[in-house]
């Protein structure tokens, strides 16, 4: 289940990997879906009527939405889990990493490394932080893939960006930019256990390791000990079954960045050979048959 009219390569992943095992699978675009309420009955439909499914693969709420589609989606899959639905990621773990600064605030409560951040509607709280921190990047409270992220030296730069922000009623994120190698590390996550690993590289001069804004995989090889605890701790305080962990190597030592809960692998699964979708079905399997 995902926004996009259009299954993404990781969502047709899933869905041959579940035919594969002899299921019926079926994509479903979110906002088709409708909430019926009849004599005490409270049902998710859609065009076919009442809505009758084993396990959802929720890969997207949707990214430009505003907050009545927002909550009418996250009732329509709260409705879902309650009528006995097995949700992965559920929905709650998935609102949690929809937003950043949620996200930081439960991983920093459980002692997990993360970068110095802020986050604020106050322009003055936002340039005091940008001219304390020195280097940062401002982006996002729910995004992806990188867009709308920028690194700032100067703090009146910094002010510019979050006045512009402001403008248009969107809190500031600031973050303490962490110095790293050209590259970071993409550690996925399945079911308490690290299923693969990648370094996310740039090029010369560019610092978003994300692989949509350009950067390439390469194999991790083996995964320390420290990096496959610290990508475990993370997904298991968020709740979730699978997920991204994103990890920069600074100077004091491993910081994650961020906790995708619906990541895509395309780029996972070629360098490392190995796709994930198939042990996802494995784990909705189990889960279905609890």
């Amino acid at each position: 289940m995902a926004d996009a009219p259009i299954p993404s390569r990781s969502n047709r992943d899933l869905y041959y990997s579940i035919r594969a095992k002899g299921h019926v699978p079926r994509y479903i675009q979110i906002s088709r879906l409708s909430i019926k309420l009849d004599n005490g009955d409270v049902s998710v439909i859609s065009g076919e009527g009442k809505v009758n499914i084993d396990g959802v693969f929720l890969r997207s709420l949707g990214f430009l939405i505003d907050v009545e589609q927002f909550f009418h989606r996250v009732s329509v899959l709260r409705i879902l889990e309650e009528s006995g639905s097995r949700v992965v990621n559920s929905v709650d773990g998935l609102l949690k990493t929809r937003n950043k600064i949620e996200t930081l605030a439960i991983l920093a409560r459980n002692k997990i490394p993360v970068p110095s951040t802020v986050s604020t509607e106050s322009l003055l709280v936002a340039y005091n932080a940008a001219k304390s921190m020195g280097q940062v990047v401002i982006k996002p409270v729910q995004g992806s893939r990188g867009f709308g992220s920028v690194m700032v030296k100067d703090p009146d730069v910094a002010f510019q960006v979050a006045r512009s922000l402001l403008v248009v009623k969107k809190p500031i994120y600031v973050q303490r930019y962490i110095e790293k190698p050209n590259r970071d590390i993409r550690v996925m996550v399945i079911n308490g256990e690290v299923f693969g690993c990648m370094y996310r590289i740039v090029s010369d001069g560019q610092w978003k390791t994300n692989i949509a804004q350009g950067a390439y995989g390469k194999p991790c090889g083996n995964v320390d000990e420290e990096l496959r605890e610290l990508s475990i701790k993370a997904t298991e305080a968020l709740g979730l079954t699978y997920a991204g962990v994103d990890i920069g190597e600074g100077p004091e030592g491993y910081v994650v960045f961020e906790v995708n809960g619906s990541p895509d692998w395309q780029e996972l699964a070629s360098v490392t050979m190995n796709n994930p979708a198939p042990r996802l079905v494995e784990v909705m399997e189990s889960l279905i048959k609890r």
